[in-house]
């Protein structure tokens, strides 16, 4: 891009390159710009993505005579090509019934929640965040297979960021 964008703009702008079919309307709405300026942007943030030149791992791969596929969009298919159904039917043997497992993180949630303000008690965002996602892991643990490695990783890894944070060692 050759002209200097006001922050706002070059927000906008961003958002475009990362979302190039989004609506315009709500994109003015959302960032509370002009539409004739969003409008701008987005031809600006399209113009720049048609004439983006890929790194050396994105350029094209050939898939038969005639045919060129870029590998990301080789990566693209790939990834669509996995089924929903069997990556939930995969999560539902390891961490059990999606339904079961969210009845039983969110009353351990409701639980903490009353308490903590039954007694006045208030935390810092990333201190109430790990404790949600230490009830996730044991609503994990609990609801599926408890020998997942990771769960219980997990559940120390977030305790150790707070424990660091609290340090001084924030990461």
């Amino acid at each position: 891009m050759s002209n200097k964008l006001s922050a706002q703009s070059q927000k906008v702008y961003e958002f475009f390159r990362k979302n190039p079919s989004a609506s315009a309307s709500a994109t003015a709405a959302k960032h509370k710009m002009s539409i004739s300026n969003v409008y701008k942007m987005r031809a600006r943030a399209l113009e720049d993505l048609r004439n983006f030149v890929a790194p050396p791992g994105l350029l094209p791969i050939g898939t038969g005579p005639g045919e060129v596929k870029s590998s990301w969009q080789k990566v693209v298919e790939e990834v669509e090509s996995v089924s929903v159904d069997k990556t939930l039917d995969a999560r539902a043997e390891m961490y059990g019934k999606f339904k079961d497992g969210a009845a039983l993180m969110q009353s351990i949630k409701r639980v903490l929640a009353d308490h903590a303000a039954k007694h006045g008690k208030t935390f810092a965002d990333d201190q109430w965040e790990a404790l949600e996602m230490i009830v996730h892991k044991i609503g994990r643990i609990v609801n599926g297979d408890p020998d997942v490695t990771d769960h219980w990783v997990d559940i120390a890894g977030y305790a150790t960021l707070i424990a660091e944070r609290l340090e001084g060692n924030a990461r």
